[in-house]
C-alpha cells in the first residue's frame, strides 16, 4: 500500500475513531457494543426498515403466485416467470436502496451534525451505483463457490454461504468510507475479511443463528391471527392458496411488516463492528510497519569531538 494511500485510510479513520462500534476485539464486546447501538438508535433504524419492509411486501402482494402453482406446462410457467421477472428486480432495487440507506444511518447518526438528513441523502446517492456494481460481482462470486460446493458435498456449500456472507458484509462499509471502485472494494473486502476469517466468520454465524431464531419467533406471531389458515393449507393441500391470499392480507403485511424491522438492523450494525475491528488492526498495522531508520548505539551518546 502506497504512502498516499496510507495518509488517505489513516484520515478516514481518524473521521470516525470515536464511532459507537469501533473497538471491539472479541465477541462479548461485539455483542455489548451492537446491543447498545441498537437501543439507542432504534428509532431511525426501525423506520428505514418499516418502509424498506412495506414497500416490498406490497410489491410482493401483487404477484399471481397462485396462477404458478395451478400451471404445469412448461411454456406457461416460464411466461408467468418472465412476467415476475420485473415486480422482482423492483423488490431487489428497494431492497439494495435501504439498505445503503440503512448502513448511512449506521455510520453517520452517531457523529451527526445538524446537516444530517441532507448528509445521508447525499452519501446514500453517492454509493448506490458503486454498491450496486459490487453486489454484481459478488453475486457470481457467490452462485460459483456455493455451485462448488454443492458439487463437493452439502457441508462445504454451508461454509460457501457463510464465508462469502462475511466477505460481503465489508462490501457497503468500504464503499461508504474508503473507495467507490467495484474492484477495489471486492478486493479490499476479501483482505479484511481474511485478517481474521475464522473470529469473523465465527461473529456473523453467532449473529445470524440470533437473527433466525428471532425471524421463527416473529413469523409466528404474525401468523397467530391467521392461525386457522394456516392450519387449513397445512391438513388440507388443495387449500395452499389460503396461504397466498393471507399474504395479500393489509393486517398480514403491516404486522409482518412492523416485525421483521425489528431484527433487519443487525446485519448492518454487525457490519460496520466487523469493518472497525479489522479495519484498525490494518492502520496499526501501517502505523508500525512505516518505521524510521533503526536505533544505533552510536546515536545514544553525544558525538566525540574531532581530534587535533
Amino acid at each position: 500500500m502506497s504512502q498516499v494511500n496510507i495518509i488517505q485510510n489513516n484520515a478516514a479513520m481518524n473521521h470516525y475513531q470515536n464511532h459507537p462500534l469501533a473497538g471491539a476485539t472479541d465477541l462479548d464486546s461485539a455483542m455489548t457494543k451492537l446491543w447498545s447501538f441498537y437501543k439507542r438508535h432504534f428509532i431511525g433504524m426501525y423506520i428505514i426498515s418499516v418502509a424498506m419492509a412495506l414497500i416490498s411486501a406490497i410489491i410482493t402482494s401483487g404477484l399471481d403466485l397462485s396462477a404458478m402453482q395451478a400451471t404445469t406446462d412448461p411454456s406457461e410457467m416460464l411466461a408467468l416467470m418472465k412476467g415476475m421477472a420485473g415486480p422482482y428486480a423492483l423488490i431487489l432495487l428497494v431492497s439494495l436502496v435501504f439498505a445503503v440507506l440503512l448502513h448511512v444511518w449506521v455510520l453517520e447518526k452517531p457523529l451527526a451534525g445538524p446537516d444530517f438528513l441532507p448528509v445521508l441523502l447525499k452519501q446514500s446517492l453517492i454509493a448506490l451505483v458503486p454498491y450496486l456494481a459490487v453486489m454484481i460481482i459478488f453475486t457470481i462470486i457467490a452462485v460459483v463457490l456455493i455451485s462448488i460446493g454443492l458439487v463437493l458435498l452439502v457441508l462445504p456449500a454451508f461454509f460457501a454461504v457463510f464465508y462469502i456472507a462475511t466477505v460481503m458484509l465489508f462490501a457497503l462499509p468500504l464503499t461508504l468510507t474508503e473507495s467507490r471502485n467495484p474492484i477495489k472494494v471486492v478486493e479490499r473486502s476479501f483482505r479484511l475479511a481474511h485478517s481474521h476469517l475464522w473470529p469473523n466468520m465465527g461473529w456473523v454465524v453467532v449473529i445470524i443463528l440470533i437473527v433466525l431464531v428471532a425471524a421463527l419467533v416473529i413469523g409466528a406471531i404474525t401468523i397467530l391471527p391467521f392461525t386457522g389458515s394456516f392450519i387449513k393449507s397445512i391438513s388440507n393441500p388443495e387449500e395452499a392458496g389460503t396461504m397466498l391470499e393471507m399474504s395479500r392480507n393489509p393486517l398480514y403485511i403491516a404486522l409482518s411488516s412492523l416485525l421483521t424491522s425489528l431484527v433487519t438492523p443487525v446485519m448492518p450494525i454487525l457490519a460496520f463492528l466487523l469493518y472497525f475491528r479489522n479495519r484498525g488492526d490494518e492502520v496499526l498495522a501501517e502505523i508500525t510497519t512505516e518505521t524510521e531508520p533503526a536505533v544505533r548505539v552510536e546515536d545514544l551518546y553525544p558525538p566525540m569531538p574531532p581530534r587535533e
